[in-house]
């Protein structure tokens, strides 16, 4: 066996595919990959992309070669980053529809969206610029992955809010949210561009009043000037200046 095949299979034992630019990084041109894909050492996923002949492949193998080997900044996000951290059921077995996200607006690969996976693609707003610690890696049908930590993943979900529906769903998740990090939770907050998702954070953490809400600092978050609409035809909550479902609106008067 050549000291390249060699590598490759070394390669495909971590990863379940490989990009043609890293390859090519590796001194493979495309023409010993045309080689060993004749030969019956590779298969063709999609142009530029390959795997072991019958190799089953996943989701997180597609995002975990985008990460590694292309330097994607995509990242697992929103609910799949809590449902693969043990905080949400959500997500079915078998017909899960999988949540990335980007802060930059990037050309997601087609080969991407061409196979069987459910995979939904949003460049978020939440935060302008990701620091090293903002994700985790998870390991996912055997690959390593990048993911949002907890806390960037509510405020992922909270971003998504745009009807009644989806705000009571977020309502329902903040339930279980009781030991989330407050310096980690004030480092997001501080760092955040998206009034939106600041305002109607803090409106389910005073909904909910976990214990972690009495460490923010709210004087230190910059959460604009006027009213934000979240739901349609909802009740302007006075202290965060945003609509909320009329079911909500007895937070209000309890907080006087």
């Amino acid at each position: 066996m050549s000291t390249k095949l060699k590598w490759i299979n070394d390669q495909l034992s971590q990863f379940e595919l490989l990009l043609m630019p890293y390859l090519n990084q590796h001194d493979i041109s495309r023409s010993h990959v045309q080689n060993y894909v004749k030969s019956g050492w590779l298969e063709v996923v999609a142009n530029g992309v390959y795997k072991k002949p019958s190799q089953n492949i996943s989701w997180s193998s597609a995002l975990s070669a985008l990460q590694y080997q292309h330097g994607s900044s995509l990242h697992l996000s929103g609910l799949s980053s809590l449902a693969y951290q043990g905080l949400s059921h959500y997500l079915t077995m078998g017909n899960e529809t999988v949540q990335l996200n980007s802060i930059k607006a990037i050309r997601s690969p087609k080969w991407l969206f061409s196979q069987h996976w459910q995979i939904e693609y949003k460049c978020s707003k939440v935060l302008d610029e990701l620091h090293e610690n903002d994700l985790i890696e998870l390991t996912v049908n055997n690959q390593t992955i990048k993911s949002s930590v907890i806390e960037l993943a509510v405020l992922e979900v909270l971003e998504k809010v745009t009807d009644e529906s989806s705000f009571i769903f977020a309502s329902e998740l903040f339930q279980g949210l009781t030991s989330l990090r407050p310096r980690k939770l004030q480092s997001l907050l501080e760092r955040s561009s998206s009034v939106k998702v600041k305002r109607l954070f803090l409106f389910l953490a005073h909904y909910n009043q976990h214990p972690w809400l009495k460490r923010l600092d709210e004087s230190k978050l910059d959460l604009g000037s006027g009213n934000r609409q979240v739901v349609k035809g909802g009740y302007v909550d006075r202290q965060y200046k945003i609509t909320v479902p009329l079911k909500f609106k007895d937070m209000e008067l309890e907080n006087g």
